[in-house]
Parts: C-alpha cells; structure tokens; sequence
C-alpha cells in the first residue's frame, strides 16, 4: 500500500483494529458458557456495576435494547442469584439493580482472566511501541467521547436472547 492513500491506510488499519479488539473473544465465550451467561445478559451485569441502583429504563436505554428485553433478561438474572432487585425508597414505582457477591464474583473474575491476558500479549512489545500504543488508545479513547448512537438498522438487531 502507498503512503499517499490515506482512505486504503484507514481502511487496512480499521481491520487490523478490529482483529486486534477480538483477540479475547475465545476466552470469553469460554468464560460465558462456563457461567452459563449470555453475551446480552453480560453486558447486563456490567452496565449495573457501572451504574449500581440503575433502573431498568435506564439500563435499556443505555443497552440501546427495549425495556421488554432488559426485563426478560434481568429476571433471568434475578433467577440466577446474579442480580438484586429492589423498590427506590424515593418512588416505588422504580426498582433499583444491584449486582449480588455471586455476580460482582464472575465478573471480576472476568475481567481479571481478560486483563491479565491482554497484559500477556502486550508485555511482548517493546517499551518504545507500548509507550506508543498506549498515547494511541488514549487518544482514540479521547476521539470517541461520548460514542455516537447506534444506527437504527444496529440498535434494532441488539435484542437480549
């Protein structure tokens, strides 16, 4: 590829990216189906211990799924001792998600298998190219805040199962 073709650069390079960002996606799909959890139901347990005493339209909307799925999902959640539900003292009407030990348990210990996996692979680099990558994320992280919405023909397809 010829340096003076910025569009086939970012094209080769969003690729390359996103190989880079699946790397953990066998690990975790083993870890998923050794808790038994579903990928939507993940993204459940870790939206709530971002945000603990969220509320179900808050969650939804923060999934971009319908409150119809999240509540499906989080009663399958609630079913599996993974996540506590509770009435908002301030209006009944709200309930509150926060996630149990059992639950703060598997997903730290998720992150944890995933962080020191990812470390493995970049302590192969030199000190020079981790400076380097590390300045990049940064500022790819600094570009993308906040992230856009979804798409509507994306945010439709990301039902809960």
């Amino acid at each position: 590829m010829e340096q003076n073709e910025p569009s086939a650069l970012i094209k080769e390079t969003a690729v390359l990216f996103g190989r880079s960002t699946r790397l953990v996606d066998p690990m975790r799909l083993r870890m998923w189906e050794e808790q038994g959890i579903t990928f939507p139901q993940l993204r459940i347990l870790f939206r709530v211990r971002m945000h603990p005493d969220i509320d179900l339209r808050t969650l939804a909307d923060g999934l971009a799924i319908s409150p119809s799925a999240a509540s499906q999902q989080v009663d399958k959640l609630v079913e599996r001792g993974l996540l506590w539900r509770t009435e908002d003292p301030q209006d009944r009407r709200r309930l509150r998600l926060q996630l149990t030990p059992q639950a703060e348990e598997a997903v730290g210990e998720y992150s944890r298998t995933v962080t020191e996996y990812i470390s493995a692979i970049l302590a192969r680099l030199s000190q020079k190219d981790l400076k380097e990558l590390h300045r990049l994320l940064g500022t790819l992280e600094e570009l993308n805040s906040p992230p856009p919405p979804l798409p509507s023909s994306v945010s439709g397809r990301a039902v809960a199962s």
